[in-house]
């Protein structure tokens, strides 16, 4: 038991630190790595960042971040659920051009308002299934409808 205790004490005692490296790697929580010049820098400059998970399970708090993504519903045929496609846009890497990249989302849509071509606003949400993770907040824009 003693060393069940101690071993749980050392576990609780570490900590993933991640390196300008970008390797995640667990290190002891000591002054000497928590002092923001410590460490085996080797010539170059350490940059340590502590990551830490809030167990908040209070959704009303305002310290509380919620993602939220826009899109375009790409298909509302089933029942209370949408597809919705999220543009993003970035640069290349090493060549710098703009390139814009597609990435589908299925959204929880409780009153079934929306139809193909909205513009809408979803929010991270419960899993309600295997794809879904998300709700639908607000539709900013209907669709035309072509008669």
């Amino acid at each position: 038991r003693e060393r069940e205790r101690e071993k749980r004490e050392r576990s609780m005692n570490r900590v993933h630190c991640i390196t300008s490296r970008a390797q995640a790697t667990p290190r002891r929580l000591t002054p000497a790595v928590l002092h923001a010049g410590a460490g085996p820098s080797r010539g170059r400059s350490l940059s340590l960042s502590v990551q830490a998970t809030a167990t908040t399970e209070d959704t009303s708090s305002p310290d509380k971040m919620i993602k939220k993504l826009k899109g375009k519903v790409v298909s509302a045929k089933m029942d209370k659920t949408v597809v919705v496609r999220v543009t993003r846009q970035f640069a290349h890497p090493k060549y710098g051009k703009r390139i814009q990249k597609n990435k589908k989302f299925y959204a929880h849509d409780e009153e079934n308002e929306c139809k193909e071509g909205d513009i809408v606003i979803v929010e991270a949400d419960t899993p309600k299934s295997k794809l879904k993770r998300w709700k639908l907040k607000e539709v900013v824009e209907k669709a035309v409808v072509k008669e």
